[in-house]
């Protein structure tokens, strides 16, 4: 009887004809097999292989994307991980790089990440000495527009810089801002990056080391613990205001109220939307929110501005 010869599969000979591809470097041959494997069964495994793939033809930007796409499986692999390091360091995504060591708490269990990083801000500081003036010039001009920045433009600011630089660049700008809007997002950057040392923001001292992220301060939680508790009979209620609160807290950041002041905050939104929904507030409850009331109807003017600019 003769032997019965099993020949491999569709998925199994692209596999095999990929990672010879990839030996004999025709990297080109080795995405089109890679990337009809990941069309047929887009799993991290075939991901790793295209992501590689990209790497070898220089485009880290496509490979970042796709890694994107598979985030916390590359996070919880060894391999994986020290691959996406690797990729935004070729991107010259650097703060992006700091931002994923304090995402992964890694500087003792990969120091030499974090050394691979600090040689390459080095050289790039070195080598592109006009560099900081371009993004002070870039954020002077996103000073003027007095709008949030859109992505592209905030990308266009955080790429290639050192995160010295940065911070650089940060602490000078920061204490003569104009637009209400740059500065919460520069110091969340710095926060997220592990930036050390002291910033003042508009004649205001803080330190970063100290400074929790924006979702993750008490101020926050409390308030936010203290509508749902107050207004969870009445969703609506709750549904108008914690997104204000959110808004309101994002543009405060990093001076937001201290925490035992969490509960005037809290009961100054809920007797405001309760009486626009016809409930009877006397003067004398109100007196108690008059600085409260003072600080959110400047928050609200700001984002008035913004509707009106974007209507017009």
């Amino acid at each position: 009887m003769a032997d019965i010869i099993n020949f491999p599969d569709k998925d199994e000979r692209l596999l095999e004809n990929g990672n010879k591809n990839m030996e004999a470097q025709d990297f080109l041959a080795a995405k089109n097999d890679f990337k009809k494997l990941y069309q047929q069964t887009p799993t991290f495994f075939y991901a790793k292989k295209l992501v590689a793939v990209l790497q070898h033809l220089g485009d880290y930007a496509g490979a970042l994307q796709l890694a994107d796409d598979h985030f916390t499986a590359f996070m919880n692999d060894s391999e994986g991980f020290t691959g996406y390091f690797h990729l935004l360091l070729l991107d010259t995504q650097f703060l992006a790089a700091h931002k994923l060591l304090q995402y992964k708490n890694t500087r003792r269990e990969f120091p030499q990440l974090k050394e691979e990083l600090n040689q390459l801000e080095n050289a790039q500081t070195l080598l592109s000495a006009d560099l900081k003036s371009v993004k002070k010039k870039q954020l002077d001009y996103l000073d003027k527009v007095q709008q949030p920045i859109k992505p592209q433009d905030w990308q266009t600011l955080i790429k290639g810089v050192s995160l010295a630089d940065f911070l650089a660049i940060c602490q000078e700008y920061l204490p003569h801002v104009q637009n209400p809007f740059i500065p919460p997002k520069l110091i969340e950057e710095l926060v997220q990056d592990g930036a050390q040392g002291e910033i003042n923001v508009v004649g205001k001292k803080i330190n970063l080391a100290e400074l929790p992220l924006p979702e993750d301060t008490e101020v926050l939680h409390k308030t936010l613990a203290i509508i749902e508790e107050e207004v969870q009979d009445n969703p609506q209620l709750k549904m108008l205001i914690i997104p204000e609160i959110k808004a309101h807290f994002a543009l405060l950041y990093p001076f937001l109220p201290n925490e035992n002041e969490a509960i005037d905050w809290a009961q100054s939104y809920i007797l405001e939307y309760k009486e626009m929904f016809g409930e009877d507030i006397s003067t004398e409850e109100w007196s108690h929110y008059q600085q409260i009331q003072a600080k959110k109807e400047k928050l609200r003017q700001i984002y008035q501005s913004l509707d009106e600019d974007h209507r017009n």
